[in-house]
């Protein structure tokens, strides 16, 4: 559009560095320097990773660890150190979200798995009765836990000092307790 700079400047937000990151006070050094940096910063995260909004929380980031490395070692050029570390680290973040792979909506993606709705039927239904269970005693909730990882009623009474039969009957009956108790509320 005539008239906008290229940069696209007229929309660079106002610049604001928190007092501290991570509990740790930024330098007011950098924070200077970052300062004059921001018209920069703010175009270089927009043209990297595409959405220059981000300059904020990513010049807290670059702030944070430069003042870190700053109280530990000598710096001769704190905007050349702050410049470089701003550039390092926004390749770092690109590098990392270029790894994070788009798939699609759950829905495309539960209808490329196939199929499979009594597998996920199961899953639900355990998934329910552990709800159910969540206010049980623990050796049910233990029994259950037992039995979705495909152990037999007879291993579950053994580790539970029980037969198996015993095990197999006091876990239906506590689930005929709590149905009992659902089904008169």
């Amino acid at each position: 559009m005539p008239g906008r700079s290229r940069d696209n400047r007229d929309r660079l937000p106002d610049f604001y560095l928190s007092p501290s990151v991570k509990e740790r006070p930024i330098d007011p050094q950098v924070r200077s320097a970052m300062e004059q940096l921001w018209p920069w910063f703010w175009s270089y995260v927009g043209g990297q990773l595409g959405d220059p909004d981000r300059a904020g929380d990513l010049a807290e980031e670059v702030a944070y660890r430069v003042s870190k490395y700053k109280s530990q070692s000598q710096v001769r050029s704190l905007g050349g150190l702050c410049r470089v570390a701003a550039m390092h680290f926004v390749a770092s973040t690109k590098a990392k979200e270029r790894r994070i792979e788009f798939r699609g909506l759950s829905q495309e993606i539960e209808r490329g798995l196939g199929e499979s709705t009594s597998d996920w039927q199961e899953v639900e239904l355990w998934i329910w009765v552990d709800q159910v269970l969540q206010g049980e005693d623990r050796e049910i909730r233990l029994m259950l836990q037992l039995r979705v990882l495909g152990h037999t009623w007879d291993q579950i009474g053994k580790i539970l000092g029980l037969s198996g039969g015993q095990a197999r009957l006091r876990f239906w009956r506590a689930l005929r307790d709590i149905l009992g108790d659902r089904g008169s509320t």
